[in-house]
């Protein structure tokens, strides 16, 4: 399956106190008013991937504690967001955090049957609380016991 990926590195700053490996999916149809990756808005700032190239990457990070999938809007991509998923639970056995403009309730089952922790919502300037997560609508989930969390 193919997506378009606008980068791929090490972050410490995603998943509170844990080195993760951070997928940038490209493209981006919520556009929040002030994003901070606004660069990723257009498909075409990232290059056509399968989900083995990008597994292979995120194989380059062994200290990654976790896989974190944002962008962008990972979801705009939801086949092969949920494709590499499935692919990084079962080969990587990685926790997997996304962030995301949508809400929890809209994520499909398949989804979220490979996610681990979600953060979930559009950013908004106006509710900015200058810590995680960054505004104060967006709502974190967490998968304990294979229950979500909130």
């Amino acid at each position: 399956m193919n997506g378009r990926i606008a980068r791929i590195c090490t972050s410490f700053i995603d998943v509170p106190d844990k080195i993760s490996v951070a997928v940038y999916f490209a493209g981006c149809s919520i556009r929040c008013k002030d994003c901070q990756n606004k660069d990723l808005w257009d498909k075409n700032s990232g290059q056509l991937s399968n989900t083995k190239e990008v597994l292979e990457k995120i194989n380059k990070h062994p200290l990654a504690e976790y896989v974190v999938i944002l962008g962008g809007e990972p979801t705009d991509q939801m086949d092969f967001l949920i494709d590499l998923c499935k692919e990084i639970k079962q080969k990587n056995k990685k926790p997997i955090a996304i962030y995301s403009g949508r809400e929890f309730e809209v994520f499909p089952k398949e989804l979220l049957d490979s996610l681990d922790l979600i953060i979930c919502g559009p950013y908004k300037s106006e509710l900015h609380v200058g810590g995680w997560p960054a505004s104060s609508n967006q709502r974190i989930f967490r998968k304990e016991n294979e229950q979500w969390q909130s």
